[in-house]
């Protein structure tokens, strides 16, 4: 047995172990690895063919008989031999995730069928011609000069796989770009030297190497499967979806998250947890096969898993929600234990819906989060283009670029005093027009920046220059009993707030009895130590507080007793409740209760003449019910000089 024999054989020991370890240990799934699968059982098939013919050829004597099954073995070999290098192409083609643009271009497809078809059928046809090789009475090997038309053809498919690697290079990490470039010269280079010198037979063997190392820096089972669950991993994801994004491959994700895990963690332990996330696994392969996603599931950590599909309508993938939601309503049972999976499912589409990588990543991770449930799944094409949802998701932005260029601006509206028939008053209200988004809602950026500490620029913005308005001449000039700036909660337990505030009282030369301090039911319950005293500290220099918005929170009657709240604004939602006569009562009594603990009242919301009448002529002991109206019927909130003109007429 020659060398170059034990080579071959060596070479089949590496796919022999190469195959049993990518069956046994390796748990990736999915067309890479099927196709790197096809790689090793063709190379194993091939070099099997190849030992065989030379072990004819050595140890069987010239017969007719014996000459067949060499020329058989000869052209199993070769014909398997095409088709090692047009798998291997494939398999390359998917790892690098530009399969998919192959399969869609025809050109592609054409070019590759035509170079994998020429050598085949000229294999076949040498069948009866016999040009491409002999077999003399020693039964010894001629190759002819025609094998070159196969050769060459071969040679031809490693060209047109590397540029194609070439032409998708960005798309690559670079393990990929050195391991798919020098793939396609190197084993090019070997197969012209292999045509000159056959008797060197060290393809085979380098063509495992080749094996081994895909498997070592492409394959890479312990990166690609997520361990507790067995879907694929999020490194895997990030490059699947890097690569289909960047080469323009349609992408449409199911994302599903769990959302009470905390609960099911606690009720069966992490370790059982696992096993059910292993079996949500299992359901959606079967679904995948099933519906022919031609996916496979991924677990992003966090308990959310991502079911990519290719080549799906919207239609159909309304099927696989209706599958999964059926799935996740059942009761699962888990060794006696009954188990409720509570989810939140979203679709997104890439690039009808995002056409960035990196927001198509934080969606991932954060679509449960920017997403109002709603019970239903959710398809981010019904967010993409909803005004409120754009500015929500680029509001830290929107308010860097405010704070940065002195974009909010003051706006104040009128407040009608029922008793004097005129404007007493007034309340202050942020407002941020940004040059990209235009008009942002306070409902959008206030909440926001309440979380951040973004709220006390915003507040320190608003009392600073209200303080500066009331100042001015323009300011005095108005002579307004008061006028009230709305306190976050955040700036309510704020522990130099006594200080600023006397500042700039201080600064601009103004009594503490025209700042009006309104603070909402919610906020006076937050960490009330520090809250009442602040507001005592406040009371106790002259500055007054309303209560807003009562009647939205906890209602707490102590708070109106224990606080120094002389004015009490009520919202317009519990105002409207009049309108039905079994609330009236209650909405009376509510105005009566509050005038006999000797508080003023507010209502806001006035919108109409009959319900700015109806308050107006409302009595409580022979005097107004109502002290003070506020609302769109006498005036909407006016920036600065437009309130000015408007009290001045």
């Amino acid at each position: 047995m020659n060398d170059w024999l034990m080579c071959d054989i060596t070479s089949l020991l590496i796919f022999i172990t190469l195959i049993v370890s990518n069956l046994t240990k390796n748990r990736v799934k999915g067309r890479t690895n099927s196709l790197y699968l096809s790689l090793l059982i063709v190379s194993c098939t091939t070099i099997t063919f190849r030992i065989i013919y030379q072990l004819i050829q050595r140890y069987c004597v010239y017969s007719t008989s014996s000459v067949f099954a060499l020329k058989l073995f000869i052209y199993l070999y070769l014909i398997s031999r095409c088709y090692i290098y047009a798998v291997g192409l494939l398999f390359i083609f998917s790892s690098t995730g530009i399969l998919p643009v192959f399969y869609r271009n025809d050109t592609y497809k054409i070019i590759m069928i035509l170079i994998f078809n020429v050598p085949v059928l000229y294999i076949l046809m040498d069948c009866i011609k016999h040009i491409l090789f002999t077999v003399d009475k020693s039964m010894n090997i001629t190759i002819q000069a025609p094998i070159i038309i196969v050769n060459v053809s071969i040679v031809l498919m490693l060209f047109f796989g590397f540029i194609m690697i070439l032409m998708y290079r960005k798309i690559l990490k670079k393990t990929q770009i050195a391991y798919s470039i020098s793939l396609f010269p190197l084993n090019g280079l070997l197969y012209i030297f292999q045509s000159f010198f056959p008797h060197v037979q060290i393809e085979m063997f380098v063509l495992a190497i080749t094996c081994y190392l895909a498997f070592a820096t492409i394959q890479r089972p312990e990166l690609l499967v997520n361990p507790e669950t067995l879907a694929q991993s999020y490194f895997a994801f990030e490059n699947e979806l890097n690569k289909a994004m960047k080469i323009g491959v349609p992408v449409k994700v199911i994302f599903i998250k769990i959302t009470n895990y905390r609960n099911i963690n606690m009720y069966i332990g992490i370790d059982r947890f696992n096993e059910l996330l292993k079996k949500i696994t299992v359901f959606l392969n079967e679904l995948s096969r099933k519906k022919k996603l031609r996916a496979l599931p991924y677990y992003l950590n966090d308990y959310v898993f991502a079911l990519p599909t290719e080549n799906q309508t919207d239609i159909a993938l309304d099927k696989v929600v209706d599958s999964l939601e059926r799935y996740f309503s059942q009761v699962f049972i888990l060794d006696g234990v009954r188990i409720n999976i509570d989810t939140r499912i979203c679709v997104i589409r890439a690039p009808e819906d995002v056409s960035n990588y990196e927001y198509f990543l934080y969606l991932s991770k954060s679509f449960y989060k920017i997403l109002e449930p709603n019970g239903k799944t959710q398809w981010f094409r019904d967010y993409v283009n909803d005004r409120d949802f754009i500015i929500r998701n680029n509001i830290d932005k929107i308010l860097d670029r405010a704070i940065n260029e002195n974009l909010f601006e003051i706006y104040y509206q009128p407040i009608y005093s029922v008793k004097e028939k005129k404007y007493v008053g007034a309340e202050a209200l942020v407002r941020l027009n940004d040059p990209e988004y235009g008009d942002i809602p306070p409902a959008l950026f206030v909440n926001y920046a309440e979380r951040t500490n973004k709220i006390y620029i915003i507040g320190d913005f608003v009392l600073e220059n209200v303080c500066k308005f009331i100042g001015s001449d323009e300011g005095r000039a108005l002579d307004l009993e008061s006028i009230e700036v709305n306190m976050s909660f955040a700036q309510c337990f704020e522990k130099d707030l006594v200080v600023k505030i006397r500042d700039w009282l201080d600064k601009y030369h103004i009594a503490p009895e025209q700042l009006r301090l309104q603070i909402t039911e919610n906020a006076a319950s937050i960490n009330p130590l520090i809250v009442e005293k602040n507001i005592n500290i406040l009371n106790r220099m002259g500055i007054k507080f309303s209560l807003d918005d009562y009647g939205t929170g906890f209602s707490n009657i102590k708070k109106l007793l224990t606080l120094p709240f002389d004015i009490v604004k009520i919202n317009k939602e519990f105002i409207d409740e009049i309108e039905d006569p079994l609330n009236e009562t209650l909405v009376l009594d509510t105005i009566h209760m509050l005038k006999a603990l000797n508080k003023k009242i507010l209502l806001e919301g006035i919108e109409t003449e009959y319900r700015a009448e109806q308050f107006v002529d409302l009595k409580c002991r022979n005097d107004n019910a109502c002290d003070y109206l506020q609302g769109f019927y006498f005036s909407k909130p006016l920036p600065q000089s437009e309130f000015v003109k408007f009290l001045k007429k």
